[in-house]
């Protein structure tokens, strides 16, 4: 014989349940489940969200706790083990898209990919309010060749939404990159300064930390121009060391929490590095601060992190140089 089931209140609580008693034919048993089964439909019950206190990520358009993503198409090797085709990118954003603000795809995919299959995955983007941008290495390609206007121009084409500009060290006159930045915003695109350190526009150029005024100086014409956000490469956090806290703080203080977002390393140039970045720049920078350069296996991890949760002892017995970060 079955029991009348009765759930805690604080759950769901469903009254009014018939009991099945012995001897019933097999068709007026299946009434009486089908009668129970509706009963629950409609009893009001609660999320796993509701049950577990799960922080949701707040609405977009945000200004603080933004993730910029990274999406490498097909172009893994030699470097990468995570494609992102449309139909993986379909079932990604449906699980993750409210976590993502913005998306760089990758200089190689643009150049390599179908043209009409990138307009799909732009859109594909769009329809999850993720923006997706060009990123320095676009315009480097470019500029190297002379034809930073038409690739802004095929760039828009393509639905790009966004461009990021970069420092050129006085190679490109402020009246040059003026218009090019006017030709991008004729195009339909927001702007995008990066900050990197001069070997990330001259490889032969040696280490040299920035001082937080002239991280401030080089951004300010974008941002005069429109530019929305300033991002701060990797490789200009860890030139600074132990006066990164102390010197981006500075940018962020200026600048506004909103308007700058610190790009984590890539995989590519160490497996592990993202972690220990993204732990230093939420004690640095605050748990809230905007987060560039990430990869999609590693977007559903982050918002755990940020409100405090933290990986079982097994990552650290793993990767025994976490344990530098074990306690951030």
């Amino acid at each position: 014989m079955y029991r009348e089931i009765e759930l805690t209140p604080n759950l769901v609580n469903v009254r009014g349940w018939r009991s099945i008693p012995s001897g019933l034919k097999k068709d007026e048993t299946s009434e009486v489940i089908l009668q129970n089964r509706e009963k629950m439909n409609a009893a009001k019950s609660v999320s796993v969200s509701e049950v577990f206190s799960l922080n949701r990520p707040e609405p977009k358009p945000r200004t603080k706790n933004q993730l910029w993503v990274k999406d490498v198409g097909y172009d893994e090797a030699p470097w990468y083990f995570e494609r992102m085709g449309l139909r993986e990118l379909e079932d990604f954003l449906e699980v993750a898209g409210e976590r993502i603000d913005y998306v760089k795809i990758t200089t190689t995919q643009v150049m390599g990919h179908p043209e009409e299959w990138l307009k799909r995955k732009i859109a594909l983007y769009k329809q999850h309010a993720v923006q997706p941008y060009l990123d320095h290495g676009y315009f480097v390609r470019a500029y190297k060749r002379g034809v930073v206007d038409q690739a802004i121009e095929a760039g828009a084409a393509l639905g790009f939404s966004v461009m990021e500009f970069m420092n050129t060290f006085g190679d490109v006159p402020e009246s040059q990159l003026k218009e090019w930045r006017k030709r991008a915003i004729d195009c339909g695109m927001n702007l995008i300064y990066e900050h990197h350190p001069e070997r990330g526009w001259r490889t032969s150029a040696a280490d040299r930390p920035a001082s937080a005024a002239e991280i401030i100086q080089g951004a300010e014409p974008f941002l005069e121009h429109g530019a929305f956000t300033v991002l701060i490469d990797h490789e200009e956090i860890e030139i600074q060391a132990e006066a990164a806290r102390d010197v981006l703080g500075e940018v962020l203080e200026v600048l506004g929490r909103e308007r700058v977002a610190f790009e984590i390393t890539s995989t590519k140039e160490a497996a592990m590095t993202w972690y220990s970045d993204l732990m230093n720049y939420l004690e640095m920078f605050g748990a809230d601060c905007n987060l560039t350069n990430i990869m999609p296996s590693q977007v559903m991890f982050v918002d755990p992190l940020r409100f405090g949760e933290r990986p079982a002892s097994l990552l650290f017995n793993r990767y025994p140089e976490l344990n530098a970060v074990r306690n951030k």
